[in-house]
């Protein structure tokens, strides 16, 4: 009888550590060596601390004993190859190489469930996944696993696939959106030498307050709890955030707006900012060139925001210049991936219950890059359906002067007096 009490717990983890730096085969040899080396028992010990199957245990000390049958001065591998842990054509065949009519019969459930695209023939789909291809299949008297069905989907290039959001909805010419980028990046250039101030301008997407779900994670000892449901009457409130991005200085400052988003909003909180942070930084301005998006409150044929530019102008004491991106090119607004991606990290996890939560966060939004974001509330109400006065139309064209018609939004310049 052995009474082999076994290693102490810092011999056994250094045993697991040993074996799990070896390859497969010199793993189970060296485990067989081991449970030789203790006598009985030991193969019951060795597969325990190892986490190994006695049948493990059993083909290593098989390959022990024939290792004596070659060469004793080059012993060789099991697999027969110094290269090479397991020997060659190991495994069951695929069941389409046994059954060469499943692979018709796989041909004609795919052919049936499949759609395709009638201008490109690369772009094809099919309503079957895992678990309906196998339910098929066993109507024809198939039987396979889901993970099979999976490997043989995405062998024939079916794999999950979201939606892209690429068709335009409306008619853009290649040929006119390139040309207002090039002309957008003159003015930039232009800007750069008389010193001018360039601003990036959006407006970010609403935001719900209230204990509401939020993506994204943070760091808590517990997970704080939020409503079951992102109900809109759970909500206390809404936030409109505005930004204005300094392109050169890459410095902003945001906005957070309780009323709604119209284009006295989007005026006043440029105003706010030039006034509150910007102009300090640029004493000896006199013209400031903005970048909008094409649509929204800030659309590019809106008369009623071209008013209230002309009212800003004359706030501020400054020349506007505008310039607007083509339609659906609005992420490529330096603001979108500049400041809104970084305002929506800062909020990623938190609960939003107030304007001060909300806006204390984004006043902490830093990079590595040297982005500082300034911010302030604007607890003002604004009216919706607001138009252009008559007086206005009659006279707009002396305070604007269009640029020549590069795309089908026009860029303006304004000034504050007559």
């Amino acid at each position: 009888m052995n009474d082999f009490p076994g290693y102490d717990e810092t011999h056994e983890q250094t045993m697991r550590l040993y074996a799990r730096s070896l390859p497969e085969d010199h793993r189970r040899r060296y485990a067989a060596l081991e449970a030789l080396k203790i006598g009985y028992g030991g193969i019951a010990y060795v597969a325990r601390v190892l986490g190994m199957s006695r049948r493990t245990l059993y083909t290593g000390i098989q390959e022990l004993e024939s290792m004596g049958e070659g060469d004793p001065q080059d012993p060789q591998r099991p697999s027969g190859e110094a290269h090479r842990v397991r020997r060659p054509g190991g495994g069951r065949p695929p069941l389409i190489e046994r059954q060469p009519e499943v692979n018709a019969t796989l041909t004609d459930v795919l052919d049936a469930q499949t759609a395709g695209s009638p201008t490109d023939p690369r772009v094809r789909w099919t309503d079957l996944n895992p678990m309906r291809l196998t339910q098929a299949l066993l109507e024809h008297g198939i039987r396979v696993s889901r993970n099979t069905a999976a490997t043989w989907l995405e062998h024939w290039g079916f794999r999950p696939r979201a939606l892209r959001k690429e068709l335009i909805t409306g008619v853009v010419d290649p040929v006119e959106r390139d040309a207002q980028f090039r002309h957008i990046a003159a003015l930039r250039r232009l800007a750069r030498m008389k010193g001018a101030p360039v601003f990036s301008v959006d407006t970010k997407k609403k935001e719900l307050l209230g204990r509401l779900h939020r993506r994204g994670r943070g760091y808590g000892t517990a997970a704080q709890a939020v409503y079951d449901h992102d109900f809109r009457h759970l909500a206390t409130g809404r936030l409109i955030p505005h930004g204005v991005y300094d392109v050169r200085l890459n410095q902003a400052f945001v906005t957070l707006g309780t009323s709604r988003e119209t284009s006295a909003f989007v005026c006043d909180a440029i105003a706010l900012a030039w006034e509150t942070h910007f102009a300090p930084l640029y004493p000896n301005a006199t013209e400031l060139l903005l970048l909008f998006d094409c649509g929204g409150a800030n659309a590019a044929r809106s008369l009623r925001f071209k008013e209230d530019l002309i009212a800003l102008s004359q706030r501020v004491g400054l020349r506007l210049r505008i310039a607007h991106y083509p339609p659906y090119t609005s992420k490529w607004n330096p603001i979108e991936h500049r400041l809104f991606c970084h305002i929506e990290q800062a909020w990623s996890g938190l609960i939003l219950e107030t304007p001060e939560s909300a806006l204390k966060a984004v006043e902490t939004t830093r990079t590595q890059t040297g982005l500082k974001v300034a911010a302030r509330l604007l607890d003002k109400t604004y009216e919706l359906g607001r138009k252009c006065s008559e007086s206005f139309r009659s006279m707009k064209d002396r305070f604007i002067r269009h640029d020549a018609r590069v795309q089908p939004c026009n860029d303006v310049a304004l000034r504050s007096t007559l």
